[in-house]
């Protein structure tokens, strides 16, 4: 997984510090199936590695659906990309999406090794990936 694992290991590092009122699902899923995972939540934050954002590795980034807007696809050439998805759940169900979606983004150096271990200065962003995380919970 190499920087991949970003999503993953915040998740880790939130369930040992015991967040409370806070839903922590591990979701390897991208496009429509984005959906059913988001409902009848009033905020979602995803957590994930992004590539080719301009930054440098490691680049903590919060964003909003509307900043990848102009992203083709998914992981997959047939699914809808994150905004589309993110418009069609409020259509299709909108008492039950939730009202507010962000997404922190650590820009990633390696997606392609296969290794349990993040690039530095990914690992590095970790505890800053973290704090943000918690920074957004606490805003709502």
């Amino acid at each position: 997984m190499c920087d991949d694992a970003i999503g993953l290991r915040v998740l880790q590092e939130l369930g040992k510090r015991g967040v409370q009122g806070v839903d922590l699902e591990e979701a390897c899923v991208s496009g429509l199936d984005l959906i059913e995972i988001m409902l009848d939540h009033e905020l979602v934050i995803i957590v994930d590695a992004i590539i080719q954002s301009g930054h440098p590795p490691g680049t903590v980034m919060v964003l909003s659906p509307e900043d990848f807007s102009d992203t083709v696809h998914g992981t997959n050439p047939h699914e809808a990309n994150v905004a589309t998805t993110i418009e069609l759940g409020k259509v299709l169900e909108p008492d039950r999406f939730p009202k507010k979606v962000r997404f922190v983004a650590v820009e990633a150096n390696d997606v392609i090794t296969v290794t349990d271990k993040m690039t530095p200065e990914v690992e590095a962003a970790l505890e800053r990936t973290v704090d943000k995380v918690l920074e957004l919970i606490a805003e709502n």
